[in-house]
């Protein structure tokens, strides 16, 4: 559980941790957004408000963003603002690891490891959003200053955490930032029991760091379906596709999962009968 590896760096830290934690209960429910940015779209697009008309049936309660590069992020005061939507950080406080990761900053996944923080850094923001349709919105969101695929690894799998939504928009890797993609998280939705994914057409799985992981962590994931629920036009200018996926009993081999890969990067037409249901926002600075 993701409450057992984070600690405050100090006392306040810590009590508004506990307050966190205590406010959430057992049923923690993770939204997780790689190579986030300034970006806090997925806050609306995943509020109780919002998630019927994407088909969705549960909101998470906990939000998770990671992003490498502290230029990309800001962390203080408004971090993005225009005529829809205004997105303040009230308060940051410092978190720390309880267990011991192996942190790193991969020069082979990505483009400038020079900007990277040298060791784990982790802030629990405190969000006020307001949006001119869903009103003022107060959401607490953990910050971890990671590459993807270490944070990947070294965190959600090595604890065995689990992930019900996904959230890859415009991840950077064509002149992002990005090597290798946070794609690779596809092939182990079983593991993380991910039940919905919010995504773009974009992906470049690297098959070896898949199978390094299955390896490393003892890992067999199973086959899966996705069922598309809905689509946003428009998200950081990437079109975002909203599935649902269900679980099958067989393994998930190499060409299956390739089948799905396909089926995501070509899915481009899926909704074309289906009513537009979400006026496009452009939220974040990316």
């Amino acid at each position: 559980m993701i409450r057992k590896i984070l600690a405050g760096k100090n006392d306040e830290a810590q009590k508004r941790l506990d307050t966190l934690f205590d406010s959430l209960g057992s049923n923690i429910r993770i939204s997780w957004y790689p190579s986030a940015g300034n970006d806090y779209r997925d806050v609306l697009e995943l509020h109780p408000k919002r998630i019927k008309r994407h088909g969705i049936e549960e909101a998470p309660n906990l939000f998770i963003h990671t992003d490498y590069n502290p230029n990309y992020v800001k962390l203080d005061g408004i971090a993005h603002e225009d005529k829809w939507t205004k997105v303040e950080i009230e308060k940051k406080y410092e978190l720390k690891l309880t267990r011991h990761i192996d942190y790193s900053v991969n020069p082979e996944f990505v483009d400038s490891p020079r900007y990277a923080l040298r060791e784990p850094t982790i802030y629990l923001l405190d969000l006020l959003i307001t949006s001119d349709e869903l009103g003022k919105i107060r959401q607490p969101l953990i910050y971890f200053m990671f590459e993807n695929i270490n944070f990947f690894d070294e965190v959600i799998l090595k604890n065995n955490i689990k992930i019900p939504y996904i959230v890859k928009v415009r991840e950077g890797c064509g002149m992002g930032g990005n090597k290798k993609s946070i794609s690779i998280a596809y092939a182990f939705l079983s593991v993380l029991n991910t039940r919905y994914l919010l995504i773009d057409d974009e992906e470049h799985t690297d098959f070896e760091i898949v199978n390094h992981l299955k390896r490393k962590h003892g890992l067999m994931p199973t086959d899966y379906k996705l069922q598309v629920l809905d689509s946003i036009s428009s998200w950081s200018g990437f079109g975002v596709k909203i599935f649902s996926v269900t679980y099958e009993n067989d393994n998930l081999t190499d060409n299956r999962f390739k089948e799905i890969l396909k089926y995501i990067r070509e899915s481009k037409d899926f909704c074309t009968n289906m009513p537009v249901t979400v006026r496009a926002i452009i939220l974040g600075g990316k």
